[in-house]
């Protein structure tokens, strides 16, 4: 993956991530005006390898919060956090690629940001979930 940032970035234009963050179709422009024809064939390489990368880390997630979560005794609904978060990735890497062929930037853009965003915060949720459940006995 830092080969395709890398590859984004030399052409002047930023990484993937300020792409997902877009959140309009004014800044996906700028963006993909940035990248030009490269930028943007290394964006669609990055944006197609993530979805094999979403089943890595979401499995991952999974059996980290799964861990804790049985040896705390919390509740089953905790394993709808890394589903949840791939499911966003998900929906944010469609809406990108569809920024990414032209299509309905403004829309495609904002569903982009409001799934990265969402995503994030659920990754954020779970490895402090796991950290501090892992840490720290349930009272």
């Amino acid at each position: 993956m830092l080969v395709l940032e890398r590859g984004m970035r030399k052409t002047g234009g930023p990484g993937i991530i300020p792409f997902e963050l877009a959140g309009n179709a004014e800044r996906a422009q700028e963006i993909l005006t940035a990248w030009g024809e490269q930028g943007r064939h290394w964006a669609r390489w990055s944006l197609w390898l993530d979805f094999g990368y979403m089943l890595t880390y979401g499995t991952l997630a999974l059996l980290l919060i799964e861990r804790v979560r049985s040896r705390r005794g919390d509740p089953i609904a905790l394993r709808l956090v890394p589903i949840c978060a791939v499911a966003g990735d998900a929906v944010e890497g469609v809406a990108l690629l569809k920024v990414l062929d032209g299509v309905n930037l403004d829309r495609n853009a904002r569903h982009a940001r409001a799934a990265a965003l969402a995503k994030f915060v659920l990754l954020a949720v779970g490895l402090v979930y796991t950290v501090v459940g892992g840490v720290r006995p349930r009272s």
